[in-house]
């Protein structure tokens, strides 16, 4: 902000843009009716001001009053909101009535509404986990929503305790369920628990238990958990390793040769001019798993290929020096007759990798002495040398790349409502949730000292899932209007792309700045054409950076 004549500024950038999002979402009023908290401050207004200090950077909790500062408040928030009710005490208070309402259960109540609002299809459900590390000792106590303790690391931080996060989303990347569990929490038994209590999640918005379609990672096939799914819930999963019949597919299908059917590529993605995009081959066929008949799609991805082809070449190497190591020592060997050394030949162990030829060298032993110089040396015995030649198995190294390349996908889905490509394609957008997990995991915000309370980190949790529902809206809307135009906005280096990011509009946004004078605001620069072109996909028309009470969304239009 600065004040000069009379005239103050501040910099707005795309926060009025994550205002009108929030307002279309109805998110003020809900969390205001939830949590009726008898405050003078709105809670609801409160968590806006949250998430939009989220997707400005996410500065430390005890931050967020200074954070404000810095912003036009009244517009962005309202009129009498100031930085100041955003102190450490307000903010407790919101989260811990969060918390005391049941943070999920307020969750859940906005993302039905949210999901009418923006008429979100909920057919195709992902889910997936990943730990959150936290510094601290974090002593447990009885009443906390769950346990901050050490436990498998998604982050590589085995020597810092953890939470673990769970998310399902729809759309591919629209978050509406979440949980924070135990730190030691198994993939496997979350998996069992979100399948019997997704029926009930599901009626909530309408859709039967054969009406959905539940995507998750190799850690819901679990013996425990196909018996739990049986015929009420169709799924789509990847068969882990540890099945027998997993190594059996793959083998089968890679001696079938004839049997692929090449798919191509799924998506694109240029890097340098280049696609870096994976190829894919498939197969199907079925799959008998705890007494029941499963549809099992064998996948041939040339990306894995490459993630696994120093894995394969260590081995090789491996294999190679082993042989070597032993043809040397068979070569130390001498025997007295070639039927020895043919035998020794015969038993010698071949590699997995590598084939070992032999041939066998023939040498004279004399007798004592010197020899005359009037006549030949004749020899008294005969030994043999086997000496061996180490060669690649080109075959088996074929076949141990073709292997490496390939994954299996386990689903009930009948055929007739999903193809096999249609499965691929269905698994492969569970990338969608893993790229929500980078948005979510921050430690500056996480590891306050604010938040030395494990109920706390749970309400904030939620806050942090509301703005990655905003987040995600925002950016599905550009996208919608793209396809719907067959048009194009400004990408990164001023390229063109179908496909924007809602961090892709953040930056064209940051110049933006109010100028106030008289009570009355007006832009600095004028909107260019690339922000006015954001603002047309995102529906939302220029006056949210000056006006403070707008239209009802809807009335509007861009």
């Amino acid at each position: 902000m600065s004040v000069q004549d009379n005239i103050a500024s501040f910099s707005v950038a795309h926060l009025p843009i994550v205002k009108e999002y929030a307002q279309r979402m109805g998110l003020v009023e809900k969390i205001d009716s939830a949590l009726n908290c008898g405050m003078h401050t709105s809670p609801g207004k409160i968590v806006l001001g949250l998430i939009m200090n989220i997707l400005c950077g996410r500065s430390p909790i005890y931050r967020i009053e200074e954070f404000f500062k810095m912003w036009d408040v009244p517009l962005l928030l309202g009129e009498g909101m100031t930085a100041e009710m955003f102190n450490d005490d307000a903010i407790g208070r919101v989260l811990d009535r969060i918390y005391d309402y049941g943070t999920w259960k307020l969750f859940s109540e906005v993302c039905i509404q949210v999901f009418q609002n923006f008429n979100v299809d909920c057919s195709i459900i992902h889910q997936d986990t990943t730990s959150v590390s936290v510094w601290g000792e974090y002593i447990p106590g009885s009443d906390d929503p769950m346990q901050i303790n050490h436990g498998y690391s998604k982050d590589k931080r085995p020597d810092l305790k953890q939470f673990v996060l769970s998310l399902l989303c729809v759309e591919g990347n629209l978050p509406f369920h979440a949980g924070i569990l135990d730190g030691n929490s198994s993939d496997k038994k979350i998996n069992g628990n979100i399948i019997t209590e997704l029926p009930r999640i599901m009626a909530r918005y309408g859709a039967g238990k054969h009406e959905f379609i539940y995507v998750a990672d190799s850690a819901l096939a679990t013996k425990d958990n196909l018996v739990l799914m049986k015929d009420d819930i169709q799924f789509i999963t990847r068969l882990p390793e540890n099945f027998g019949a997993c190594t059996k597919l793959i083998g089968t299908a890679v001696a079938d040769t004839g049997s692929w059917q090449d798919v191509g590529q799924l998506s694109c993605r240029v890097v340098r001019g280049r696609n870096i995009c994976a190829s894919y081959r498939i197969q199907e066929t079925t799959v008998d798993l705890c007494e029941r008949k499963y549809r099992a799609l064998i996948v041939h991805s040339d990306a894995h290929d490459k993630r696994r082809k120093k894995r394969i070449a260590k081995a090789v190497d491996k294999d190679k020096a082993t042989l070597d190591k032993a043809v040397d020592k068979l070569r130390c060997k001498k025997f007295f007759c070639l039927p020895d050394a043919q035998a020794a030949a015969k038993d010698f162990k071949q590699g997995d990798f590598h084939q070992v030829s032999f041939v066998f060298e023939e040498h004279p032993v004399y007798g004592r002495g010197q020899p005359s110089k009037k006549k030949e040396r004749t020899a008294k015995k005969m030994t043999y040398e086997v000496v061996g030649k180490v060669s690649e198995n080109r075959e088996a190294i074929g076949e141990l790349q073709e292997k490496a390349g390939c994954f299996v996908l386990l689903t009930s889905v009948p055929a007739e409502k999903k193809s096999a490509l249609e499965i691929l394609k269905t698994y492969k957008e569970q990338d969608g949730i893993e790229k929500n997990f980078g948005f979510l995991k921050d430690p500056l915000v996480v590891n306050d000292l604010f938040l030395k309370t494990p109920s706390r980190i749970e309400a904030l949790g939620l806050v942090m899932v509301i703005a990655l529902l905003l987040w995600r809206l925002m950016e599905r809307a550009m996208r919608r209007k793209t396809k719907e135009e067959n048009s194009t906005l400004t990408g990164w280096n001023n390229g063109k792309t179908a496909k924007p990011t809602s961090f892709m509009m953040v930056s064209k946004f940051i110049s933006v700045v109010v100028a106030i004078k008289n009570g009355e605001r007006s832009l600095f620069t004028p909107l260019n054409k690339v922000q006015l072109a954001y603002l047309n996909a995102l529906d939302v028309h220029p006056d949210v950076f000056t006006e403070i009470d707008l239209m009802p969304a809807g009335v509007r239009s861009g």
